[in-house]
């Protein structure tokens, strides 16, 4: 994991795909513009998976379902929240999605 957000490779070659971008690892570490430029991007593409959840997803908090995507995935956050927060698998350092969630869900 790499950057400032720590994106796994799968995550950097989606982003590669979607934009016709290239660059190694190396780079990405080096290069703090393109980071900011691959999180908006990262953080764009979740919340339209947040959206395509319609109702389901407004009964949670955005910024906590994001956080549940970038450690889950996108198709982990929408098991997350299909299953009114019953999926919660760890990673392998023993946060689990709901873990993520509670810790950066904007209190409002």
């Amino acid at each position: 994991y790499v950057g400032a957000l720590q994106f796994g490779d799968a995550r950097l070659q989606d982003y590669k795909k979607a934009t016709g971008s290239s660059f190694t690892q190396d780079e990405f570490k080096a290069n703090t513009v393109l980071q900011d430029k691959v999180a908006a991007w990262h953080i764009a593409d979740i919340d339209k998976a947040i959206d395509a959840l319609g109702d389901k997803a407004s009964q949670y908090n955005r910024d906590g379902l994001r956080a549940v995507a970038h450690l889950g995935g996108k198709g982990g956050m929408k098991k997350y929240v299909q299953s009114k927060g019953s999926y919660n698998p760890e990673d392998e350092l023993g946060t689990s999605l709901l873990d993520y969630y509670d810790k950066f869900a904007v209190q409002s």
